[in-house]
């Protein structure tokens, strides 16, 4: 799958109603998102949230050959949407979804193992939930981190 693919796959979803739909326009929009974090410390997130935002998102992206999520600004490009782009309502159900994470991971996702994560995540992975689930949350953080990515400098 070609990263226009995987964009247009993002934008056109109902996950990231905010995504421009055409194309170019996603990715200019992504960009300028990148680039409003990358001037901002923490909008929304706590520290902790931060941490569980960046292990999850390079557990969906993760550092080989290339750049993991984190390396190229995947959390703070997710908590500036979150603070400017999404409702309150929406904001509280995404955070909700993570800590929900947390409460299946019998305390901090951020603690198991490996091993832990991974089975966590293999029964999160393309379950469906209701807004303010782990299954919902990790769903979200999924297509935040596909989209962040792909439209990160360092990727293009």
């Amino acid at each position: 799958m070609q990263r226009r693919d995987l964009l247009r796959l993002v934008g056109t979803g109902a996950l990231l109603p905010f995504v421009p739909r055409s194309l170019d326009a996603a990715i200019r929009f992504g960009h300028a998102a990148h680039s409003a974090a990358a001037q901002r410390g923490l909008e929304v997130l706590t520290p902790a949230q931060a941490e569980l935002v960046s292990i999850l998102s390079d557990l969906v992206i993760p550092r080989t050959d290339t750049p993991g999520a984190s390396d190229v600004g995947v959390t703070g490009f997710i908590d500036h949407l979150l603070g400017a782009w999404y409702h309150a309502d929406e904001r509280a159900q995404f955070l909700a979804g993570l800590a929900e994470i947390d409460t299946r991971a019998g305390g901090r996702f951020t603690t198991l193992p490996a091993a832990g994560q991974a089975r966590l995540l293999e029964s999160l992975d393309g379950a469906e939930g209701k807004a303010g689930t782990a299954e919902s949350g990790f769903r979200r953080l999924k297509a935040l981190t596909v989209y962040g990515y792909f439209t990160s400098e360092r990727v293009v």
